[in-house]
């Protein structure tokens, strides 16, 4: 490998520098030698073969970005397209993937001495509003380079470029794990702060003005970050960087991608986002069909868990819950005798396929938590294996853990120590693929949840192959993993999920924090901006297009029944995941009512209708649309134990006419209240919600809430119908055999008590109706033996006598 004295020296002789980081500024680069123009109905992109720049104009002449080049950042500093002594040339011609038709341009800089290329290759679709770029590092030499990052665009003020999006005034930002969410941010001066973003970013102008999302939509490669500064007037600094790993080694003759990075615009900041994640869904196969909905242990038992205590939760859920949807019951740390070696230990006699076995004849399906690169020291693999374990630079065994600094108190007393597996090392990866197939296949678990990723496998500064990076070692991990239990066991990541698009299932988005009393509960879902509510507004967009968001598990022992009803509303209206964590058969009627009315997930996300106005999101809406009717589920949470809480908002910010007339209906309180015009006016009590069904004002009977289900018709009504002829109002109703529940209807006309008639119980086949407002008819419907209760009302009949 070059010595940094050779490497500087062999560029030097061909009259080429390479400067680290900030000191390359070309602010007066001269644009008017734009020789090369590529063009679609969309955007116009122009290259500078005299300078190596990249503008990209939208098609109504306004810039978008300018000045950009390609940047590698190697172990002796920058390399950049934008040196004056590298030469350009320019290929084009058409496209055709997964995204559409479209075009292609590719750039192709040159080094003097022709050791190496920084290509960029920018595309476009006929039928996407949507730019793509995407970088390549081929090392043309004889010699290795360490490669640590690379930038498709790097437009700032060392470069002379810049982003143009006027207006912006917020950002969205993301995490680079599942704890971490990101932040909302003001942004609308100019502070000299650089910030940064994993992943992708969202910029926001106001949420009527179009909203650009940025981002990289396939991270095969490297983990990506993007960094943005406020810079004068409408300019603002860009760097997408995919990073590799300190240590990553880019052979002679080898080649190397950048992630491949999108500016995506959106009609508003909400289409902005989701069709970025749209993309990434469909340029990595996402699989979005698979959502849980289940049990786990670890937030009452932590490593504790025991068989017994795995089986007396499963029995229950079968004879109780098992009707309402829950089908998993997912067994979570605390069951192997050491990370590495993953059998049951004493607390779990009859052995883990034993196990999957009893939870299987409950009529439900077994889940297993796995920390895969994590090896203790009694482990056969450390006492046998060590050379299949991630190393220090230095040679010497990598310890990992979630201590922040090995020469911390909590690493140094740790025991036993920990090690990180190499998959790489193809001994290893054989291993871990047959761990995979045993649980999956010989143990028959359907559910798999990994963990423990951040501090072992991507802790790497380098592994056993050294050309792969960071991302390449994670996506083969999953890769094996995949190939190990097949399509039909349910996946989920803990881990950077961009990177396992269209192999994992399910992802973690929020801060794991559960771990205390009924305050620390209580934050899980609100109160932190990592909590369950900000993780879910500011993840919202990726579910259904990436992966199903899973926003931690719906804990209510320990809450107070107004808590336990928002806790509830929030991950209902998530449509991820739906796990209940707390010990089932000790859970009061009160909150086992609760729990049920949360099963099964729906499966579509809320928008969250505050989101680029605070960092503890409140305000969660979800368009709920069936071929009998359309309403709006509205929730409005307040998490403050003390402070009643009041909400004003625009009909259209709930995505709804401010000039029509609405029906909202109170679901927790069981309140009609009333026709809403223009504005909604909420006020929340102390930690609580408020859940409204709003349905648009018509002049016939309609059905505009149920007490079954949180989203009050979305799962639990298959047909409604209304005959104008007969005025007849029918439908078919779902149900758990031997239950019951309510519907509440809408009657336009007002019918004022009296005693007798209508305002008593007026019993029909299999339903029972009542006026219980001069408005609104309730409809309580009794389930026998069947689960389904074909209704239907005539309403002239029914009022005769009212």
């Amino acid at each position: 490998m070059l010595t940094r004295r050779d490497f500087l020296a062999r560029l030097r002789a061909a009259g080429l520098s390479f400067p680290l980081a900030g000191q390359l500024n070309l602010l007066d680069y001269p644009h008017d030698l734009k020789s090369q123009v590529f063009q679609n109905d969309y955007f116009s992109v122009s290259f500078d073969t005299k300078t190596g720049r990249t503008d990209i104009y939208r098609r109504n002449g306004a810039k978008l970005l300018s000045g950009s080049v390609v940047r590698a950042f190697t172990d002796q500093g920058y390399i950049s397209s934008g040196l004056t002594s590298f030469r350009h040339s320019v290929r084009s011609g058409k496209l055709s993937d997964t995204l559409g038709e479209g075009e292609q341009l590719t750039i192709i800089s040159t080094s003097p001495d022709k050791s190496f290329d920084l290509n960029l290759t920018i595309s476009f679709y006929k039928s996407r509003h949507a730019v793509f770029l995407e970088a390549a590092c081929i090392n043309r030499s004889s010699n290795p380079v360490v490669l640590q990052s690379i930038e498709p665009v790097c437009a700032c003020e060392e470069t002379g470029g810049a982003l143009y999006w006027p207006l912006t005034s917020k950002l969205l930002t993301n995490g680079p794990m599942y704890y971490n969410p990101g932040e909302i941010i003001d942004f609308g001066s100019a502070d000299n702060e650089t910030r940064q973003s994993w992943w992708n970013i969202g910029l926001f102008s106001g949420y009527d003005n179009e909203g650009l999302a940025a981002g990289t939509v396939e991270n095969l490669t490297a983990q990506g970050i993007i960094s943005v500064k406020r810079g004068e007037g409408d300019r603002i600094g860009l760097i997408a960087r995919s990073v590799l790993a300190d240590g990553f080694i880019l052979g002679a003759g080898k080649k190397v991608r950048s992630n491949r990075f999108v500016l995506y615009i959106g009609s508003d900041p909400y289409s902005a986002l989701e069709g970025f994640a749209e993309i990434m869904g469909k340029v990595n196969k996402a699989r979005i069909n698979s959502i849980v909905n289940g049990w786990c242990n670890w937030f009452f038992t932590y490593e504790h868990i025991t068989e017994d205590e795995v089986v007396r939760n499963a029995e229950f859920a079968s004879r109780i819950l098992k009707p309402y949807g829950m089908e998993y019951i997912q067994i979570d740390e605390g069951y192997q005798k050491w990370h590495g070696e993953w059998d049951g230990n004493d607390r779990f006699p009859h052995g883990m396929k034993w196990l999957a076995d009893r939870i299987r004849s409950y009529g439900l399906k077994p889940g297993l938590w796995i920390a895969p690169y994590v090896i203790s020291e009694p482990a056969g693999i450390f006492q046998e294996h060590k050379d299949w374990l991630i190393k220090n630079p230095d040679g010497s065994l990598k310890r990992v853990g979630p201590w922040p600094d090995e020469n911390t108190d909590w690493a140094k007393n740790e025991n036993p120590k920990r090690y990180g597996l190499d998959i790489t090392n193809p001994e290893a990866a054989a291993w871990m693929y047959n761990l995979f197939e045993k649980v999956s296949k010989q143990w028959g678990y359907e559910m798999i949840k990994i963990d423990f990723v951040d501090w072992s496998l991507l802790s790497a500064h380098h592994y056993n192959d050294p050309s792969v990076s960071r991302a390449m070692a994670y996506r083969k991990g999953f890769e094996i993993i995949r190939n190990a239990i097949g399509g039909e066991c349910h996946l989920q990541d803990c881990g950077p999920g961009p990177v396992t698009v269209g192999l994992l299932d399910s992802m973690r988005i929020e801060l794991d924090q559960n771990y205390g009393y009924s305050e620390e509960v209580w934050r899980t879902y609100f109160t932190n901006s990592a909590s369950s509510a900000p993780a879910a507004a500011k993840r919202y967009y990726f579910h259904k297009r990436t992966w199903i968001n899973d926003a931690d598990h719906l804990c209510i022992s320990l809450l107070s029944p107004t808590q336990s009803q928002a806790a509830a509303t929030l991950l209902s209206l998530t449509g991820g995941n739906m796990i209940s964590g707390d010990r089932l058969p000790d859970l009061d009627p009160v909150r086992l009512e609760i729990l049920k009315k949360t099963f099964p997930s729906y499966g579509e996300a809320a928008r969250p209708v505050d989101l680029f106005d605070t960092d503890q999101h409140r305000i969660f809406a979800l368009k709920i649309t069936k071929p009998f009717g359309e309403w709006t589920i509205a929730g409005f949470f307040n998490s403050d134990y003390n402070e009643m809480k009041e909400y004003a908002l625009p009909m259209n910010r709930l995505g709804l006419d401010n000039s029509a007339t609405y029906l909202a209906y109170d679901f927790w309180n069981c309140r009609y209240l009333g026709e809403v015009i223009s504005e909604l006016r909420v006020r929340i009590p102390p930690a609580s919600v408020t859940l409204l069904s709003i349905h648009q004002k018509s002049e016939i009977p309609e059905v505009i809430s149920t007490d079954r289900h949180i989203l009050q018709g979305a799962v639990e009504l298959t047909d409604v119908r209304w005959d104008p002829a007969t005025k007849v109002l029918s439908g078919v109703s779902h149900g758990i055999p031997e239950s019951s529940y309510n519907m509440y209807i809408y009657v336009p006309d007002a019918h004022q008590w009296r005693q007798g008639g209508i305002a008593l119980y007026n019993d029909f086949k299999g339903f029972t109706l009542k006026m219980t407002d001069k408005n609104i008819l309730r409809m309580h419907v009794r389930f026998g033996a069947e689960s389904s209760v074909s209704w239907s009302i005539n309403f002239p009949e029914f009022l005769k006598n009212g």
